[in-house]
Order: structure tokens, then C-alpha cells, then sequence
């Protein structure tokens, strides 16, 4: 689980820490999910749902072992 994400979510946004460590452990399965696709259904991804990708990115963005598929 990204620990530096549920931080950011609680001590800088100041979310619930039982709500951080549920979307946290959700955004980690999306980011999976996002890793197993090809550049085009990521494409798809980008294209049609580009606030997830944002979201998924921000996510990556608190780990520096994650690829943030930006692009």
C-alpha cells in the first residue's frame, strides 16, 4: 500500500484516515489494472476517463517505484 499517498491524503488534505487507507488500496488496484494494458487501451484510458488517469498519476506520484503513465 502506497503509506506516502495515505500521508498526502490525510496530513495535506486532511481526509479521514480510515477514508484514505479504502481509496488508497482502491487506487492501487486501478493503477495495477493500468500496468497490464497495452499503450492502446491506455490510450482508450487517456482519451475517454483522463481525470482517473490523473488520479492514478498523482497517486504513482507518492511512490517512486510507480510509473505514473503520463505517457
Amino acid at each position: 500500500m502506497n503509506s506516502l499517498f495515505i500521508d498526502y491524503l490525510t496530513n495535506e488534505l486532511g481526509m479521514a484516515d480510515t477514508r484514505a487507507m479504502s481509496l488508497t488500496e482502491a487506487l492501487g488496484q486501478v493503477h495495477s489494472s493500468i500496468g497490464a494494458m497495452d499503450n492502446f487501451n491506455r490510450g482508450i484510458m487517456r482519451k475517454h476517463f483522463p481525470d482517473l488517469m490523473e488520479l492514478v498519476a498523482k497517486y504513482a506520484d507518492h511512490d517512486y517505484m510507480l510509473d505514473d503513465y503520463r505517457a
